[in-house]
This record gives structure tokens, sequence and C-alpha cells, in this order.
């Protein structure tokens, strides 16, 4: 036991020895060195990555634009925990079901945009759908009666009438005196 607390005590007072070492944007050629552990810290919020994005593109291009884990790890130093974390962060690189990462090309990534915007008017047109109003009130029935043709001009305007005078006034003849 006395063993155990003397590694932990020479672990804790040994200073923590930070490596220097490039880090790179996933969607774009930035790249920084991070020098201290605050570089780094700084970067990883900004969602910068390890292993550069420029290798993994290549090895997709080699590969004719697919390829699985093995071609990454051999081509680059990471490990595959690292190699799959860079893929996800790239915005050009999907994972197809089979598990193999693909790279899209402009045209690809073109149609991606636009089935998304697709998508999204149809979720937005079927949230507008029309709610009826519920309870239709006495006017609603005894109109609708009257006209043949539901909906239209005539009748909506003789329901705005019904509705101003009361469902027992309306239709009533006024006499004239």
């Amino acid at each position: 036991m006395k063993h155990l607390l003397e590694n932990w005590r020479r672990l804790l007072e040994e200073p923590d020895e930070f490596k220097s070492h490039m880090m790179y944007d996933p969607n774009s050629d930035q790249k920084e060195e991070a020098k201290k552990k605050e570089d780094h810290e700084r970067l990883a919020k900004k969602g910068f990555i390890h292993v550069d994005p420029e290798e993994l593109r290549k090895v997709l291009r080699d590969e004719g634009g697919a390829s699985g884990m093995d071609p990454f790890v051999k081509a680059t130093s990471a490990s595959e925990d690292e190699i799959k974390g860079a893929l996800e962060a790239m915005d050009d690189v999907g994972q197809h079901e089979d598990g193999d990462y693909i790279l899209a090309d402009d045209k690809q990534i073109i149609v991606k945009i636009i089935q998304e915007e697709i998508r999204f008017v149809l979720e937005k047109r079927k949230k507008k759908k029309k709610k009826s109003s519920g309870k239709k009130d006495a006017c609603y029935h005894k109109v609708k009666a009257r006209y043949s043709v539901w909906p239209s001009a005539y009748a909506s305007g003789a329901l705005v009438k019904c509705r101003k005078v009361g469902a027992a006034n309306w239709g009533n003849k006024s006499k004239k005196k």
C-alpha cells in the first residue's frame, strides 16, 4: 500500500509534459500549432482535430472515393478513434450504412443541401395544415343546408350575414310596415 501511495504521489508531483503539435480545422485549410496546453484547449473548442484532413481526403481519393478504416490507419500515425473523430467532423465525408467512409464531391453536396431544403419545406407545410374550428355554430349548419355549392363566395357571404343577425333571425324576411 505504501508503494502504491508513493507512485501516486510521484505522478501528481511530476509536471505534465505537453508536446507541441499541429491541429487542423476539418473543413478548411487552416492549421495551427498548439504550443501550450491552453492553445490546445482553445483550438479543441473551435473544433480543430489532430489528424490532417487533407491526408484523409487523399486516402479517400486514392481508394476511389470510399474506404474502410485500414487505409486510414496505414496512411496516418493516428489511432482509429482519432481518425473516426476527424472523419465525423469533416463536412464533406459521410459514412455508408455498411461502415465505409465516403468522400462527397461538389454535386453530392449540392444534392444533399437541396434534399435538406425540400425536407424542411415539407415539414413546414405539414405544420401549417388548417385546423378545423372545432364545433360548428347554428349559422354554419343553416347556411350550409341552403347552399348547394360549399364553400363558395355566396355561401361565405351568407354565413357572415347570419352571424351578424343571429341564426334565429337569419333567413326570415323582414315585414314592411
